[in-house]
């Protein structure tokens, strides 16, 4: 019994050892509060961690018996939300702060490598980063390239000389994108080739499979920023680069789980037809128990949901069988209308998009008529409201146009089988009633159709 008892003794001890403690001090200067936050990046988010009361006269104490999440935290008030950076990992457990919240730059580490490592950076780094904004601001490129190149070595050197640390991802995270010099091309051929380049290497220095990722101040600018104004200006491209990036994740991830979250949102509204096709491929692909087991069965539902309604209304389909009214309740089936094409306009009586868009549309209309083009406008107010119509026909002077029509009945579903989602949405439909385009700027309809007549 005694023996059993000892070694149960043994045991506890060894997990007592095994589990991580954290105690990080923060002894404060020129701050009177008795609170302090502890906050910290989330993808796009920042969020509060925990807040800490004052101990004693001047410090601040972060307990925990739990593991904390690794990556960047930030100390700081309700009116400074980002004050002074704090790496928090399983390796410095232990450790204290001197802060001075009248001076960002005056604050001191002891018994943490780590926060010691960023110190030194975030003060080597600061005067350039003011420089860098100068002339920013200033508009002198040249000098400012000039200090985002010393930066960047500045980088390299400390990501070189400390690997594996939690501080050399924060560094090598801020490392800014400077375009390559490619003298072998020249014009439209350099700028694609540039954009390719960028394409291929332009989050390199984001360590994707890492959730670490997720806590870092700039990971999700630079992962949004490179599909906004890197990887969508070449369109056809996005599906597999958004798939390479998921694989580079790894299904598993917390990184993943929350990226595939927010593409589908991302995508979820479109302004161009390519969008919806993203969309549709993120929900086929990856809304499902194989590769997104955490997912719930409603939620893999309501996504697939949302695909099928999409598809519905694409590039290539026939358009859905729906049947309007004019003003005088005659009834028109867009399946039946005979035209060699068909411009649908779905509208809504007191949208300023729409009032703008009239006149282009008459324009249109006048320009192309002769090409066997008729005008199809479809009201999105129904039952009771469809008055509304027959007055902003008027006053937008639509009654030129072939057909304006309406939902009177209210049950016919046009918005949902269309996927309408905004106003003014511009389809264009062959003979065949097959869908060509849609969600055509107004502005580009007359270009678009143009286009279309010489692929005939």
């Amino acid at each position: 019994m005694r023996l059993l008892l000892i070694l149960l003794s043994i045991f506890l001890t060894q997990i007592s050892i095994a589990q991580i403690s954290y105690k990080i001090v923060f002894k404060t200067k020129n701050y009177k509060a008795d609170s302090v936050f502890i906050s910290y990046n989330y993808g796009k988010d920042l969020f509060v961690y925990d807040t800490l009361w004052r101990q004693g006269n001047e410090d601040f104490i972060l307990k925990s018996d739990k593991t904390i999440p690794a990556g960047m935290y930030y100390i700081g008030t309700f009116s400074q939300r980002k004050l002074f950076p704090v790496i928090i990992s399983d390796k410095d457990t232990l450790f204290n702060i001197s802060l001075d919240f009248a001076n960002k730059y005056n604050y001191h580490v002891s018994g943490s490598k780590e926060n010691q490592l960023f110190r030194d950076y975030y003060l080597r780094s600061a005067e350039s980063y003011r420089n860098e904004r100068i002339y920013s601001r200033n508009r002198n490129y040249v000098k400012r390239d000039s200090v985002i190149m010393k930066l960047n070595a500045l980088r390299k050197k400390y990501i070189s000389e400390n690997p594996g640390t939690i501080a050399g991802l924060v560094i090598k995270s801020e490392i800014e994108w400077i375009d390559p010099v490619f003298t072998d091309v020249k014009g439209i051929d350099k700028r694609n080739k540039i954009l390719d380049y960028k394409i291929q290497h332009f989050l390199d220095n984001l360590e994707l499979d890492n959730p670490v990722t997720l806590r870092l101040p700039y990971s999700h600018q630079e992962i949004n920023n490179y599909f906004e104004r890197v990887v969508h200006l070449k369109p056809e491209k996005v599906i597999p680069v958004l798939d390479s990036v998921f694989l580079q994740m790894g299904y598993n991830n917390e990184t993943f789980k929350y990226y595939l979250r927010f593409f589908e949102k991302k995508y979820s509204f479109a302004f161009r037809p390519w969008v919806d096709k993203v969309y549709i491929h993120i929900a086929k692909k990856y809304y499902n128990k194989y590769i997104s087991p955490w997912l719930t069965d409603k939620e893999i539902d309501l996504i697939q949901y949302k695909a099928k309604r999409k598809e519905l209304s694409m590039p290539g389909k026939i358009i859905p069988d729906v049947t309007l009214v004019d003003k005088n309740d005659n009834p028109v089936r867009l399946l039946d209308i005979d035209a060699d094409y068909m411009v649908l306009i779905f509208w809504r009586p007191g949208c300023s998009h729409c009032r703008h868009a009239m006149p282009l549309i008459r324009k249109f209309q006048k320009k192309f008529k002769g090409k066997g083009v008729k005008i199809v406008t479809a009201c999105t107010r129904q039952r009771s409201d469809t008055y509304r119509c027959w007055d902003g026909i008027k006053s937008e002077k639509m009654e030129e146009f072939d057909y304006n029509l309406a939902d009177k009945s209210g049950e016919t579903g046009f918005l949902r089988k269309y996927n309408i989602g905004g106003v003014p949405n511009i389809f264009i439909i062959d003979k065949n009633k097959k869908i060509l385009d849609k969600k055509v700027n107004p502005t580009l309809l007359e270009k678009r159709f143009e286009e279309i007549l010489q692929m005939k």
